[in-house]
């Protein structure tokens, strides 16, 4: 079985799959990485209570605010019975 594959190789297959330049990938790559790390933060942000539901809802949709109030709900059961209030 062959390894994963190398950065580079991953770079070519999608140039030569997309028809793109590598600078398109690179740039299409970034932008996409950018987006999912400020969703993490937003995400991060509105669970530590820094960020308010409206403003959670306005950069993260009302589906990824209902599974993380879920997640948070989840977490507050688990722990209220882990210290025996549950």
């Amino acid at each position: 079985m062959a390894g994963a594959p190398t950065l580079r190789e991953k770079l070519d297959y999608l140039v030569q799959a997309t028809g793109h330049t590598e600078a398109q990938i690179v740039a299409e790559a970034v932008e996409e990485g950018i987006g999912e790390l400020y969703r993490k933060q937003v995400a991060d942000a509105y669970l530590a209570g820094k960020l308010d539901r409206s403003q959670a809802l306005a950069e993260l949709g009302e589906d990824a605010v209902g599974d993380l109030d879920y997640a948070r709900h989840a977490v507050e059961q688990d722990v209220s019975w882990g210290l025996g209030r549950g």
